[in-house]
């Protein structure tokens, strides 16, 4: 006997098929992306890191103040050439992804089996002799202290000096500085920066300058807490630094709680990440909280396990939202197997250049085939020249006739595959030039963050591994119920193709 759905279970599971539909008018720029599949109505507890995930910084404003405010540093107490208070920021040099060596001075783009696909030494591009030569004799270990990775939006503007720094050096004369030490210095004075208030003084002051203001924040947070969830903000930042920030997000307009916090059920600051997940510090009040209008949960410090507790939540049914590729997507996931979402800002510019192009990336996969095909049937007579020469060479006493028939065909062949070879020559150039042209279109030095070629990117790859979820911003889960479930797309293999 066959069970039949009660009306209940079916509002609270609507159909994959209807929803799948529904998705298709969802704008690509406010989709929700899926690697794993997930069921919301499944999940108890939501989390969200504050800095790129609730809080968007405007990232020009935000990554030139970062920059001047280190450059400053590193002359006024690094004795750096006062030279470099002249280097002026450029925000497209340095993407997420990106791999620095500390040790040569190099900045890598590598595919997803950790292939250096291009780079460059300061602001010089490499060549290819010279990747080859730094990288391809040894397999690189990522985890080496002589590497680091370009995890966050706040490196951006640190590896970008870092590599102006090394130019203006080696430019004026300099003897080769020290690569490492360098980088060391930059990563001390941009952490100064962050720690001594200089930098987070002046956004404060200065809030719309800096912060991008999402009018739907809020309305998804109060959604979720519709559907059920327990909201909390897990946060590096200082309780003074997060209260002005939210405060400027989510106190505005009709229906504006009397304070922020009254939003969510947990709130932990000066958290440690990435260090929180498996640590076991003790939960601090904050002080400052103290006056807040309702009592409130709000610690410093703490651990994922009294998380866990105070939420009634653990696991599985605890979603994460994050930017940070291993401080808050990996850890969360490998030390207390929470479900994760990564916020990747970055989505809106490069599903736009990719939909602006579609034209261009129909005729490259047009031309692409063509050749490919080409090259088939280039394989494919000569193949059948050297099978038709092998029978004409035995004189086996076959009817002259067919050994006529033979040599012409022998002698055609050679003019088939020259006109095939005219016509892969006429492809190539178009071929090559659309290459570059989509290629730079998403970042004139580095290509898309996603992809290498026709590889999966590092960034890309980590992104797929770790993260369930992806999409530019949390506001766009407004565009689905608060049950749903996301499902990831087929995983075809070349094969199946």
């Amino acid at each position: 006997m066959s069970a039949t759905k009660s009306p209940a279970t079916t509002e609270q599971e609507p159909s994959v098929r209807a929803l799948r539909y529904r998705e298709h008018r969802i704008p690509r720029r406010h989709r929700v992306f899926v690697n794993r599949n997930l069921r919301l109505s499944k999940i108890h507890a939501i989390g969200f890191d504050l800095d790129h995930t609730l809080a968007h910084y405007d990232p020009v404003p935000v990554e030139e103040l970062a920059f001047d405010l280190t450059k400053r540093k590193l002359v006024e107490s690094k004795q750096y050439p006062s030279e470099i208070l002249d280097l002026k920021y450029d925000p497209d040099f340095v993407i997420r992804g990106l791999v620095v060596d500390k040790k040569r001075g190099n900045l890598l783009k590598m595919d997803y089996f950790n292939f250096v696909s291009r780079g460059h030494h300061g602001l010089r591009e490499l060549r290819s002799e010279d990747r080859e030569r730094a990288y391809r004799s040894s397999r690189i270990r990522l985890s080496h202290e002589n590497y680091a990775s370009v995890d966050t939006l706040f490196h951006l503007p640190e590896v970008y000096l870092f590599a102006c720094v090394i130019e203006l050096l080696e430019r004026t004369g300099q003897k080769k500085p020290d690569y490492t030490q360098v980088h060391n210095d930059v990563r001390e004075m941009i952490d100064e920066a962050h720690r001594d208030g200089s930098l987070k003084s002046v956004i404060t002051a200065n809030l719309d300058r800096y912060i991008r203001v999402d009018h739907e924040l809020r309305t998804v947070l109060e959604e979720f807490r519709r559907g059920g969830k327990k909201l909390f903000l897990l946060t590096n930042s200082d309780w003074t630094y997060a209260d002005a920030l939210l405060k400027h997000l989510l106190q505005r307009g009709r229906g504006a709680p009397s304070h922020w916090t009254e939003i969510f059920d947990l709130v932990v600051v000066e958290s440690r990440k990435p260090s929180f997940f498996a640590a076991n510090s003790p939960p601090e009040p904050v002080a400052e909280a103290s006056s807040l209008p309702t009592p409130m949960n709000v610690v410093r410090g703490a651990n994922g396990a009294y998380l866990e507790r105070t939420l009634g939540a653990a696991g599985d049914e605890i979603l994460y939202f994050g930017d940070h590729t291993y401080g808050d997507i990996l850890l969360s996931k490998k030390a207390l197997g929470w479900r994760t979402a990564m916020l990747v800002p970055e989505l809106d510019r490069e599903i736009r250049v990719t939909q602006d192009l579609a034209k261009e990336f129909d005729r490259l996969a047009r031309l692409s085939a063509e050749r490919h095909h080409l090259e088939i049937d280039k394989a494919a007579l000569g193949r059948e020249l050297r099978r038709l020469t092998l029978i004409l060479g035995e004189n086996d006493g076959a009817d002259p006739v067919r050994r006529q028939e033979i040599a012409a065909r022998i002698q055609a062949i050679p003019g088939e595959i020259a006109r095939i070879e005219e016509r892969c020559l006429e492809l190539e150039p178009e071929i090559e030039g659309l290459r570059v042209k989509l290629d730079r279109a998403y970042n004139q030095y580095w290509g898309s963050i996603f992809r290498e070629g026709n590889e999966s990117s590092r960034f890309g790859h980590q992104l797929k591994d770790f993260a369930c979820l992806y999409t530019s911003r949390v506001s766009n889960f407004l565009h689905y119920p608060m049950n749903y479930y996301f499902q990831s797309p087929i995983g075809y293999m070349p094969h199946d193709i």
